[in-house]
């Protein structure tokens, strides 16, 4: 079994994505998503901005979609994380998407809104590969079950994608921060004699803000979001992770 760990990686002048060489578009293409069911929401404010700012939680999917478009193969040869930034979040609430089966509205306005969110919903995919954020240096690994069993047998680095097709890589962000984590997500790629290092920017939080009331206890407990939408689940932490 490979595993992966990010590592630290000097960037010209500072530059965060800057191709080792000129990039060439017709022959590839990689494009970074995501879908998340649950959102930590801070309103907004001259620090956030005119708009809500929506914060997937741990566990979503982040899609990478690599297409070889030309008549070249496209390499997939690394993948890193780094944390770039963690910071104290106190968010205004949480946003989900309603899930199929019986739901509840308390308002004409609200029984809308679940009437278009069913309408595009998509279900979680099982991810190739978790993205641990809370481990120095990160690490990203192929997702395990509770046995330890890659769920994905056949996914491993290097990835060649044939030129003509494309492929979808399914990562789960894992972290245990309940303030907001910043990450950047690498990539190693080759497709003919073209070599370069993208990156993006993403963020995460483990905050959902809500906490479970139990028969008989005192304090309440923080409430994780697998409890309330369907993210993945850490089955097998890695030694050191929380």
């Amino acid at each position: 079994m490979k595993w992966w760990r990010g590592r630290e990686k000097k960037r010209p002048n500072g530059v965060s994505g800057r191709p080792e060489q000129p990039p060439h578009p017709e022959n590839f293409e990689i494009r970074v998503g995501g879908l998340s069911h649950a959102f930590a929401v801070l309103d907004p404010s001259t620090t956030v901005g005119p708009e809500p700012l929506h914060i997937p939680l741990t566990g979503h999917n982040v899609y990478v979609d690599l297409v070889a478009s030309g008549d070249q193969v496209l390499v997939l040869r690394d993948l890193r994380a780094e944390v770039t930034g963690r910071s104290p979040m106190k968010p205004n609430g949480v946003s989900l998407v309603p899930q199929p089966g019986p739901g509840i509205s308390f308002a004409e306005d609200l029984a809308e809104a679940r009437r278009r969110g069913l309408e595009n919903y998509q279900p979680m995919q099982v991810p190739d590969a978790e993205v641990f954020l809370d481990l120095t240096p990160p690490l990203i690994r192929p997702a395990l079950d509770a046995k330890g069993i890659p769920v994905v047998p056949d996914f491993g680095l290097p990835l060649r994608i044939a030129a003509g097709t494309g492929w979808r890589l399914v990562l789960a962000p894992h972290t245990e921060d309940r303030g907001l984590v910043d990450w950047r997500l690498l990539a190693d790629v080759t497709c003919g004699d073209y070599r370069a290092t993208i990156d993006w920017d993403l963020k995460v939080t483990a905050e959902t803000t809500m906490r479970t009331f139990r028969p008989g206890g005192t304090e309440p407990d923080f409430t994780p979001v697998h409890v309330i939408a369907p993210h993945w689940r850490v089955a097998w932490p890695p030694t050191g992770s929380g």
